[in-house]
């Protein structure tokens, strides 16, 4: 079976778009790997589209286009930005548990349909809850060292591997960036 290692963040809106596509593609196993995209952006010297002016604006209506596109629904979150750092944790947690799937997309859900502030620990707490999860032991276990560096290991090896941004899809060693590049992962699985 062909593989595809996803890199992403919750807060971005573009990872938010790549879940969808990711998601409908069959006879692919999918390896979600989790990284803190601030930290990205640090280590590559990159920046957040929203925070150039002229490419916030064009940003707006882009993801509309590709919400469209998608059939999905989107919302922008009222609050910008947020720290996911413990959301990140968490989805890893929910790896080891063997329960990432359910918890994986109420998270992408709460940031870009409901708009809940992945920063606030009730927020998480409320996330886990519904995903039917145990709120304390997920929350304690996202603060243990291991999870901190797993998180920390999943974000140093995409840089090193030459990401920049968020999402970030590997085929092997081929990069692609960006939710709207799904024709070239393809061609990429089936090569």
């Amino acid at each position: 079976m062909k593989t595809l290692e996803f890199f992403y963040d919750y807060v971005s809106s573009y990872s938010y778009l790549a879940n969808h596509e990711i998601g409908r593609m069959e006879g692919v196993e999918v390896r979600y790997r989790p990284f803190f995209l601030g930290a990205v952006m640090k280590a590559t010297g990159n920046r957040p589209p929203g925070s150039v002016p002229a490419k916030g604006a064009y940003l707006g209506r882009d993801l509309q286009r590709w919400a469209r596109h998608y059939g999905i629904e989107f919302r922008f979150n009222s609050v910008f930005p947020q720290n996911t750092l413990t959301a990140l944790r968490l989805a890893l947690v929910a790896q080891e548990q063997g329960e990432f799937e359910v918890l994986h997309q109420k998270l992408f859900q709460a940031m870009f349909v409901s708009n809940r502030d992945l920063s606030d620990p009730a927020t998480l707490g409320d996330i886990l809850t519904d995903a039917g999860l145990d709120t304390e032991d997920y929350l304690q276990a996202a603060e243990k060292d291991t999870v901190k560096a797993a998180l920390k290991a999943n974000t140093e090896e995409a840089v090193s591997r030459g990401a920049f941004g968020a999402p970030t899809i590997f085929v092997g060693d081929e990069m692609f960036f960006g939710n709207d590049r799904f024709d070239f992962v393809r061609e990429a699985l089936e090569a």
